[in-house]
């Protein structure tokens, strides 16, 4: 194994343009390269004409790499990608150096991803304990390799170049030192790793006209806005001191300009406020909506083949599941539900707001609901997607042996019209999308809040049209969790055995083993080194790290809400144990807290991760090449005349052999745009 790193400078920002685009920028160049042949010395190369000291090899390959690559050796780095880029966009076609083969690359952050450590290398050492990066290495960064600041310097003198070369040989003994802690992943972690990564290089196409349009239309929209916005009140909408006084005048009192707080203000004052105010006020919401970020970024993270690359993160969530980065492609717009995706297109590209407005009823929303759209095949192929149908609905029946679940879904039973008909205690059959669409949206609320032990806030975050009481959700949670007694029973559910499981091995450590969850999931917990982990059916691990029990107020404890004897100082409730382990959680690194409901949705999406996995091996030695693949979904591009739908979906629905009975269904369509 050779362990290797760069340390490169360019006038490129990396964190806009991702590392792909950067690595292909032409003023993108390699400060010095450092690198080790298993636990041997740490070696260094740098360019010979780009710096004051001529390297004696000049900017030939190093002999060792040379015969590693001839005889097919393996290279690992901490963000392969990154390297990996560089060597085959700078080292390769520049310096003339053989190209590394793909299946070559090692990445010690994929290994750290697999076990729930943070991705950086710094962040993992901390934890780890194995002492971090040299701290001089930010300043040198700063100075020399971000060239697009103004403080940037080009030449590095002789003293900070050798701190450079140094700070980079650190960083080699560092990552082999956790790759050696780590070891290498489970071979069929390997082998998923290995297609993440020409799904990652191969990219996805974007429609960068169609992109440029939408912005136009865009920016053409916020600059009408702005100039009504300033015509009513002599203010530009970022001049936020000046605009917060002008309402302030109005009778306004606001607290901050953010669009949400907004939003929720001009909801309150919906027949207080004067309509001066409230056309005012909507019109600084619609400013702060008219946004290019997306698409600008798509338009940077686009490479010179037309593609974004690297835009999904393997096992970047702890239950496996790839996660986005660059252009957040599992985060974009799901479209219009009754509008082709090529219609969409061709109304947007005329760059005309008025025109979309009238047919649309919102210029900007129209542009955000096309953002999966710029998404496209390249010329001569096509999109072929699927996905599982309501998976995790399925697949928590499943685990849990909610037997009358299951075999709804067997019979093909739509489960959010079954929910509707159950909450309003109407005949079965009664709700439907046609005849009642608020039940059966209510009932898919309840599916999407309720599984995983949510109550009012879980409802909250998937209805925002605050139609129902607090109340009104409890009673319908509570009408759900009485009709799932396999999953939601005190003593004997699937949410308390999980939690029952998980504190058994906590409790009793290494010595216990695997400890089964009751009933048919087939998961299990067991305490490994430093490590809780869930055994999932199909033997896969997933992993929780520093598992403690410490005391934490039980969930039912509401000291918040108006009311209750919590809040006025009444109740009777201790702090109870509760399970915790260390984790990232919105960038930041610290101890989570758990329990039954949310073991149950790491079960049931690590679980819905095993049964897509399998389908993206096989459609890819099928010759259906994938681009993306969100939550359940896979999006292959295919080239024209090869494959069908029909294949595509024999090929997506074959079942592992351990759920070979779930009643999982499959949805598939093809066309030349993302959608859906």
């Amino acid at each position: 194994m050779i362990t290797l790193d760069f340390e490169t400078k360019s006038h490129a920002d990396i964190t806009k343009v991702g590392s792909w685009v950067y690595s292909e920028d032409s003023t993108t160049d390699v400060i010095c390269l450092c690198w080790a042949v298993g636990d041997g010395p740490v070696q260094e190369w740098w360019p010979s004409t780009k710096t004051v000291w001529p390297h004696p090899t000049g900017d030939f390959i190093p002999d060792d790499l040379c015969l590693a690559i001839k005889q097919g050796g393996l290279f690992e780095a901490h963000n392969y990608a990154f390297e990996h880029g560089i060597w085959q966009n700078v080292m390769v076609k520049r310096y003339g150096w053989p190209e590394i083969p793909l299946e070559s690359w090692r990445c010690t952050q994929a290994v750290a991803q697999y076990y729930a450590l943070p991705s950086h290398l710094n962040g993992i050492l901390g934890v780890l304990g194995g002492g971090g990066k040299d701290h001089d290495g930010g300043r040198l960064i700063t100075k020399y390799s971000k060239l697009y600041l103004k403080t940037a310097k080009e030449d590095i003198p002789e003293v900070d170049f050798r701190k450079f070369v140094d700070y980079c040989k650190k960083d080699v003994e560092l990552e082999r030192k956790l790759s050696n802690f780590l070891g290498p992943l489970p071979d069929a972690e390997l082998a998923i790793f290995q297609m993440d990564k020409k799904i990652n290089t191969r990219g996805m196409y974007l429609d960068l006209d169609g992109i440029e349009d939408a912005a136009y239309v865009v920016d053409t929209r916020k600059d009408e806005l702005t100039q009504q916005f300033t015509k009513r009140t002599g203010l530009k909408p970022k001049q936020t001191a000046a605009v917060k006084k002008w309402f302030e005048t109005q009778g306004l009192e606001l607290d901050n300009l953010q669009k949400e707080y907004l939003i929720e203000k001009l909801a309150e004052g919906d027949n207080s406020l004067p309509d001066e105010v409230s056309e005012v006020l909507s019109l600084r919401i619609q400013v702060a909506g008219a946004s290019t970020d997306k698409l600008k970024a798509m338009v940077r993270q686009r490479s010179e083949d037309g593609t974004a690359k690297f835009q999904c993160k393997y096992h970047g969530a702890v239950t496996g599941r790839w996660t986005g980065t660059g252009i957040q492609p599992l985060n974009l717009s799901r479209g219009y539900e009754d509008v082709d995706p090529e219609q969409l297109v061709r109304d947007i590209r005329q760059r005309d707001p008025q025109h979309l407005d009238t047919i649309y009823g919102s210029a900007i929303e129209c542009v955000g609901k096309a953002s999966r759209h710029w998404i496209k095949a390249k010329p001569g192929h096509r999109l072929i997607a699927g996905d599982f149908v309501s998976i995790e609905a399925v697949i928590l029946a499943c685990l849990a042996g909610e037997e009358w679940k299951v075999n709804a879904f067997r019979h093909g039973a739509k489960i959010y019209e079954l929910t509707g008909d159950k909450i309003y205690k109407l005949p079965e059959g009664t709700v439907s999308k046609a005849t009642h669409p608020m039940e059966r949206q209510d009932g898919k609320t309840c599916e999407l809040a309720f599984g995983y032990q949510g109550g009012v806030s879980a409802w909250r975050n998937f209805d925002k049209s605050d139609r129902h009481t607090d109340e009104a959700i409890e009673g319908h949670r509570d009408t759900w969790r009485a009709t799932h007694p396999a999953i939601c029973d005190r003593k004997n559910g699937f949410w308390a055995s999980l939690n029952t499981a998980a504190f058994t091995a906590i409790n009793e450590g290494e010595k216990a083993g695997y400890i089964p969850v009751e009933g048919p999931s087939g998961i299990a917990f067991a305490r490994i080194d430093e490590w809780l982990t869930m055994l999932l059916p199909n033997g896969k691990n997933i992993w929780y790290y520093a598992p403690e029990l410490r005391l934490k107020m039980p969930a039912w404890h509401t000291p918040k809400k108006e009311g209750t004897e919590c809040f006025e100082g009444k109740c009777n409730h201790e702090p109870i144990l509760n399970i915790s382990y260390l984790a990232q959680k919105l960038g930041s690194w610290g101890r989570q807290f758990t329990y039954g409901g949310k073991l149950a949705e790491n079960a049931t999406q690590a679980t819905s991760r095993e049964v897509l996995v399998p389908a993206m091996q096989r459609l890819e030695a099928a010759g259906y090449p994938i681009i993306l693949s969100v939550y359940d979904e896979i999006v292959c591009e295919v080239p024209d005349g090869h494959g069908s739908v029909e294949e595509f979906q024999e090929l997506l629905s074959i079942k592992p052999y351990w759920c070979a009975d779930w009643p999982i269904g499959v949805d598939c369509w093809e066309g030349q745009r993302y959608k859906k």
